[in-house]
């Protein structure tokens, strides 16, 4: 009874570590690593059996979470991690897993720049290699020694170690095979293929082989004096490097309790930054809105006001004028001197002018001498006429001509034809001028009386 017990739990212990492990591989996507990891650590917790089933799912575990520390350049954790893979699959007598864990730790070793302990285990894993005839496994670690070599300096013994072509390619060692194909094709003075391969490595999955091209690509925009490139290339390799350092100084203090704490608060409090961001974001476009409102009723006020003080000013201005209208028309009746010619002697001496009948006549817009000649003939039978129209804010200079073609007596149509406008154009000008000098809507025929008046 109780070896069943037993052998329950152990299954039940491994069915959970199973859905913690795909748990954790998903989150590589969709979280952060952190998060990643305490899968890994939780499911290896649940797996403290030495049978077959717990190992192999061991092995797994540590490779993976070597692979996950590798790519965040904590490469010493990383060759733990393979390390505890590797026993576990020596327990198995896995060769394969065998091979993935001495690759892992070679691998961590050439970017700790630890060239004799990374070809030892690259040889160790080609050793497992010829037993299992890989010939995929044998160019892969082929071509791990040539980047091992290479990143020493020692080009020479990098390319003797290049398979012999035609050979295949893993999908996995696509950046890797980029990484040494830029080193070769630099060591060989060929500028352009170099660049091909550092272009593809900026997109390499592998943290490092994208520092590698972004160091690369540093130097050659520092030599083609290209500085803000440059800084835009440092700007990605300080964030790269503070991911890593972010990631190393949680790992280090070894509490994955403290470690889930600290992922908890930093998304609380990331959480509540965006909040606030937004409650700032709502109170500025508030603020701005109401601000907007008020200069918005401020400006109709002022506009209502100076409508109103230019309407009375109108008024103040035409009642003076009529006061003095009538002591003109007084004055005009106590002088004992030959009467002026009336306002029907004007109109009929104007009519006999020879501008008159040429304009009446006339197709075409009125020129600058014809309305100069006009002006100047009005003026001289109503010397205050001018004078006038200024006082009632009439300054535009095709108003004036409208009022003096209206003070010779020409209509609508002839007035559009002469100032190369439309009738309703000429209409509405009258009824506009009324308007603002009464403040009142009426015809344009009074405006017309307005200016025979005058």
């Amino acid at each position: 009874m109780t070896s069943c017990q037993q052998h329950f739990s152990i299954e039940d212990a491994v069915a959970e570590a199973d859905s913690l492990y795909v748990v954790g591989k998903r989150s590589i996507d969709n979280y952060s690593s952190l998060r990643t990891i305490l899968y890994y650590q939780r499911a290896l917790d649940l797996l403290q059996g030495n049978d077959s089933v717990s190992l192999s799912r061991k092995t797994k575990l540590f490779a993976e979470m070597g692979k996950l520390f590798a790519e965040k350049q904590l490469y010493q954790e990383a060759i733990n991690r393979y390390q505890s893979s590797f026993s576990c699959a020596e327990s198995l007598h896995d060769t394969l897993c065998m091979i993935d864990a001495y690759k892992g730790m070679g691998d961590a070793y050439r970017r700790l720049y630890n060239t004799r302990d990374a070809i030892h285990c690259y040889n160790l894993a080609e050793q497992l290699a010829v037993s299992t005839k890989a010939e995929t496994t044998l160019t892969s670690l082929a071509f791990r020694k040539a980047a091992t070599y290479s990143e020493a300096g020692k080009m020479e013994q990098a390319i003797s170690q290049l398979p012999p072509a035609p050979y295949q390619i893993d999908e996995t060692d696509k950046d890797l095979y980029n990484f040494i194909m830029a080193h070769v094709s630099e060591s060989r003075h060929k500028t352009d293929s170099a660049n091909y391969y550092y272009t593809l490595l900026t997109e390499a999955k592998i943290p490092h082989y994208r520092q590698y091209a972004i160091n690369q690509k540093i130097q050659h925009a520092i030599h083609q004096k290209d500085y803000n490139q440059v800084d835009k290339l440092f700007q990605q390799k300080k964030e790269m490097e503070l991911d890593g350092e972010m990631l190393s100084q949680n790992i280090e203090s070894g509490n994955v309790g403290a470690v889930y704490q600290a992922l908890h608060a930093e998304r609380e409090n990331a959480n509540l930054t965006i909040k606030n961001q937004q409650i700032r974001l709502y109170s500025i476009i508030g603020t701005l809105l109401l601000v907007l409102i008020i200069a918005i009723i401020i400006i109709i006020l002022y506009r209502t006001r100076s409508e109103r003080l230019r309407l009375e000013r109108n008024q103040a201005l035409l009642e003076k004028y009529n006061e003095a209208l009538k002591l003109d028309l007084e004055a005009e009746r106590a002088k004992v001197v030959m009467p002026r010619p009336s306002a029907d002697e004007k109109t009929m001496a104007i009519r006999e002018t020879d501008i008159y009948h040429h304009l009446l006549i006339s197709e075409k817009p009125m020129t600058l001498a014809e309305s100069t000649e006009m002006m100047t003939l009005i003026d001289q039978y109503y010397p205050h006429f001018k004078t006038r129209l200024t006082t009632f804010g009439v300054t535009k200079e095709q108003e004036v001509k409208m009022c003096y073609l209206i003070k010779m007596g020409f209509k609508t149509s002839r007035m559009a034809c002469l100032l190369s406008r439309t009738d309703s154009a000429i209409t509405n000008a009258r009824v506009r001028l009324y308007k603002k000098v009464f403040g009142q809507e009426d015809k344009g025929e009074d405006w017309d009386k307005t200016i025979h008046s005058l």
